[in-house]
């Protein structure tokens, strides 16, 4: 679960499509909780919440207050639930940029729509309050995972984990602050180039600075390998207008604006496209989820295919610009992503690893200013046409928000972004590492007294808990401690298991 209308939407999809277990009558009240599969998974309340949508410890301040707090019932008036649920049109086409990655609106209003009764858009505040609701109701019992961490025991890794926890929960003083902003200042790498052989991935806080920097990753990429880069700019094409029989094409002035547009008002689809082959990319789509062609699933790129008009490469200069779209890209799921249960079958399974076709498809539209005769500028309504793969070298945090990094490269950039850090980004960042002596820094925190100085009040800063945050854990910390005073007997036996396989463990 990632929000509360995530879960109330779990629900009712469940009340309404899946029967509930046999021992339950339809008017006992346990049938209209997952139909009557009671359980809940909250995942690590410290980490991002859901982009748009409302956390789990939203409120929490309240219930600890006031344990018969809910927020106020939806309006009477409530639209069918078959909008959304069926996979109907979305009535929503806003995509939430901001410096949040990575995340697939997915909502792409038909063209048609406009010549149609419009639909009512889903009730979000009926799912925000029914998954409220239940999710106070799933709280009577919990678990907590006590000892989640991917740092390891060493020294390195032990340090690491008492600088995270200052963005956990644990106070913090000035003096721990500065300590952690001084040691990640000693791991500055001095090249990106010098990690070229150890395939490194950056991680941002931002999307603006992304996708340049991808396309410099994934050069020296091409460059160690010796594979020839391949190049190719996306195009642009006028949405046409209701009632307009055609629309004319826009000049080179105004697709040469809209190059510069930046790629989040398009759903993240790149203003140009870098290839070898071998290459890796996100995939922007979900077209066909049993392939692996799903949205942020990880693919390398195979083959490509040419538009019949393209002239051939003469082989000249560093890299070959393509004068048309590709007609698609071939590319194959990696790191046992690969359906091999689906596509096993196939005849070139073992030299390909089921690839797939990428064709080029139009972005969600958006206006755009551009340079107009006699007025100066006029907006226009322009979608972006590419092939939808998304940057792989360079990602957010919200984009790594549960990996864990091992003995990967990953270089990671913490320099305070103009709107400031949040608390969120350091803990999600610094505990995908294994050990301090792991991380890599992009760029240093500071390089003077004074910078230092205010960097660690910005540091600072970022350690503070949100009140509904800092309640939600002293709540489920005391339902937690209820529960193993509830299952004493349990969790002594769960203990003597623990013992006896640590013991098992070490005598191998």
């Amino acid at each position: 679960m990632q929000s509360h209308e995530h879960l109330g939407a779990i629900s009712h999809s469940c009340t309404a499509n899946v029967p509930p277990p046999p021992h339950l009558g339809p008017a006992h009240p346990s049938s209209r909780v997952l139909s009557g599969r009671v359980a809940g998974g909250i995942g690590d309340l410290l980490q991002h919440p859901q982009p748009g949508g409302s956390p789990p410890y939203r409120y929490a301040a309240n219930v600890e207050q006031n344990p018969q707090f809910s927020p106020s019932a939806p309006s009477a008036q409530c639209w069918p639930a078959s909008v959304d649920e069926r996979g109907g049109d979305h009535a929503d086409g806003s995509n939430n940029d901001g410096s949040d990655a990575d995340d697939d609106t997915g909502n792409r209003r038909a063209t048609t729509s406009t010549r149609r009764t419009r639909r009512p858009v889903p009730q979000t505040h009926t799912r925000l309050h029914d998954g409220f609701n239940l999710y106070r109701q799933l709280g009577g019992t919990v678990f907590m995972l006590q000892k989640h961490q991917r740092q390891d025991n060493s020294p390195s890794g032990q340090q690491l984990t008492r600088f995270t926890t200052m963005f956990g929960g644990i106070q913090p003083t000035e003096a721990r602050v500065a300590d952690l902003v001084d040691a990640l200042n000693q791991r500055v790498i001095t090249d990106l180039s010098d990690l070229t052989d150890l395939e490194p991935r950056v991680v941002l806080q931002r999307n603006e600075p992304r996708h340049a920097l991808n396309t410099r990753l994934l050069m020296l990429q091409a460059r160690r390998k010796g594979a020839r880069l391949v190049s190719w700019n996306a195009d642009h094409v006028p949405v046409r207008q209701h009632g307009a029989t055609q629309q004319q094409p826009l000049s080179h002035v105004e697709k040469a604006v809209a190059m510069r547009v930046k790629d989040a008002t398009f759903d993240h689809t790149t203003a140009d496209t870098w290839y070898y082959e071998g290459a890796r990319y996100t995939l922007l789509d979900t077209t066909a989820a049993d392939a692996g062609a799903c949205h942020n699933n990880e693919v390398e790129a195979c083959g490509l295919l040419t538009d019949s008009r393209e002239p051939p490469d003469d082989g000249r200069g560093p890299y070959w610009r393509l004068h048309y779209l590709p007609a698609a890209v071939l590319v194959r799921p990696i790191k046992g992503h690969a359906p091999k249960a689906v596509l096993a079958d196939l005849a070139d399974f073992a030299a390909k690893g089921a690839a797939f076709a990428i064709v080029p498809r139009p972005s969600p539209a958006a206006n755009i200013t551009v340079p107009a005769a006699n007025t100066g500028t006029a907006t226009k309504n322009v979608r972006r046409v590419n092939v939808p793969l998304g940057d792989y070298y360079a990602v957010t945090d919200y984009f790594v928000q549960g990996r864990s990094f091992k003995e990967e490269c990953w270089v990671t950039d913490l320099s305070v972004p103009p709107g400031g850090l949040k608390r969120a980004t350091m803990y999600v960042l610094l505990t995908r590492y294994k050990t301090l002596d792991h991380i890599r820094l992009l760029r240093p925190l500071s390089t003077t007294p004074d910078e230092r100085a205010r960097v660690v009040k910005q540091f600072m800063a970022a350690t503070k808990l949100d009140p509904d945050l800092a309640a939600e854990l002293r709540l489920l910390d005391r339902r937690a401690t209820e529960t193993r005073e509830r299952y004493t007997t349990e969790y002594k036996h769960a203990r003597n298991l623990e013992e006896r396989w640590t013991s098992a463990a070490n005598t191998t």
